[in-house]
């Protein structure tokens, strides 16, 4: 038996989600060479939206290979980071009732979930987030990297996961109070596409769009951190700090989310 507050159960759990993606290796590759693919199709997407005015002129913000840059950097955020898979797993358990076995575990229920997402992340960050930075580090090279540019992009990508990580985990939790989760995940989906900028830099919006849905939390979990990256001079210590307050609200929203649902199951067992 664990101590109570210790980490090492944390850690086990983390370790075997890393486990369980080395094992489900094929599946990672054949989404890296799926994401390689739409990395292609993007930068010639890009490529002919910014032909005849130059790499060195930017449209709006960004130039072209920083933007090139963000649409590859963000093809393999996605693919790394705490996504719908998360949702749709934990609303299968709670439907067949595995839920059950997972709350026998010595830690907390959201912590157990938190543990796991960290370990998967780190496990198809190694598959194919790492031989993807490789490969992109020519890219990124010529960006003038320092000590505050690593610790900010540090900041703002944990940040990220947090903010990815609760958006994921309240919607599979709803799955104890409404019978299916696949609206709410496709609204998610939709959210963080249109409001996240995962399809073009926020900066690149009308001034007024962009100026509005930094205050929503889908910005700090993909153009934020992906932003820090290609060094887009429209973040700053102001959107950082937006990041960071609703990670903590999102976090404090799926505590209490977490309460009211196990309260639930135990009304409803009994």
């Amino acid at each position: 038996m664990y101590p109570p507050h210790t980490l090492r159960p944390h850690l086990a759990v983390a370790r075997m989600q890393i486990r369980l993606s080395f094992h489900y290796r094929t599946r990672a590759f054949s989404q890296g060479v799926g994401a390689l693919l739409l990395i292609g199709l993007q930068a010639a997407l890009w490529t002919a939206v910014y032909s005849g005015a130059g790499d060195d002129t930017p449209a709006g913000w960004l130039s072209l290979r920083q933007t090139m840059v963000y649409a590859a950097a963000g093809t393999i955020w996605v693919l790394c980071l705490p996504n719908l898979g998360l949702a749709r797993q934990l609303e299968t358990k709670i439907r067949d009732g595995r839920i059950t076995t997972e709350l026998l575990l010595p830690m907390g229920f959201l912590s157990q979930w938190f543990s796991a997402a960290v370990g998967r992340s780190l496990g198809i960050t190694a598959l194919v987030g790492l031989p993807a930075a490789a490969v992109g580090g020519a890219l990124l090279l010529p960006f003038d990297i320092s000590i505050g540019y690593v610790l900010q992009l540090a900041l703002t990508s944990a940040i990220a996961f947090v903010i990815l990580f609760n958006l994921s985990y309240m919607t599979g939790l709803s799955a104890f109070f409404i019978r299916r989760v696949e609206g709410l995940n496709e609204v998610r989906e939709a959210l963080l596409l249109l409001l996240g900028g995962s399809m073009m830099p926020l900066s690149l919006y009308p001034a007024p769009l962009r100026d509005a849905v930094v205050w929503t939390p889908f910005a700090h979990g993909f153009y934020t951190p992906i932003g820090t990256l290609v060094k887009d001079p429209f973040v700053d210590t102001r959107l950082i700090v937006i990041g960071l307050v609703w990670s903590v609200l999102l976090t404090a929203a799926s505590a209490l989310c977490t309460r009211g649902s196990l309260r639930k199951l135990v009304i409803a067992g009994g």
